[in-house]
């Protein structure tokens, strides 16, 4: 089976990011140690983490209620669905995305640990890949996708 063919329908997309993802939050953090910050350093970060965590939740959910029927755990969208472009789609194309991204984000400002840091930056790398198909997909259902993505930031308003 060729590569392309394993990505052809967007399952080994859902499958790839929930391994990452389990990987991240659930796995072991520590087994190439743990940042040497100082202490001031390190609480800081993890208060940011405090905030950024549920920010991220918060993000994820709000973005998956304003998608209604079109949500799907595939990157492909729904038969008969519908462009969003208002709510947090709006500002940003992958408002789900920049959520799980704020999480994992947390997750290593919380951990401080170098294996985080790896997975965090996997995390986003995967996102980058996903949102390239994704994103074509839509451009193929969608004849006015191009001008929402021009006119809209993939993943942080007004800077990408």
């Amino acid at each position: 089976m060729s590569i392309k063919k394993l990505f052809q329908n967007g399952v080994t997309y859902v499958l790839i990011q929930a391994g990452l993802l389990g990987i991240l939050f659930l796995g072991p953090t520590d087994w190439w140690g743990i940042l040497s910050l100082s202490q001031i350093v390190s609480e800081i970060l993890k208060m940011i983490a405090l905030i950024l965590f549920p920010l991220g939740v918060l993000i994820a959910i709000v973005a998956a209620i304003q998608l209604k029927r079109n949500l799907t755990p595939l990157p492909m969208p729904v038969e008969h669905g519908e462009l969003i472009q208002t709510g947090l789609y709006a500002y940003v194309r992958h408002p789900i995305y920049l959520g799980v991204i704020l999480m994992a984000l947390a997750w290593f400002l919380h951990t401080q640990a170098v294996l985080t840091l790896v997975e965090f930056i996997a995390v986003m790398i995967f996102f980058e890949v996903k949102s390239r198909q994704e994103e074509y997909w839509m451009g193929q259902v969608y004849p006015e996708y191009a001008e929402y993505q021009r006119r809209t930031a993939k993943l942080v308003p007004r800077v990408y």
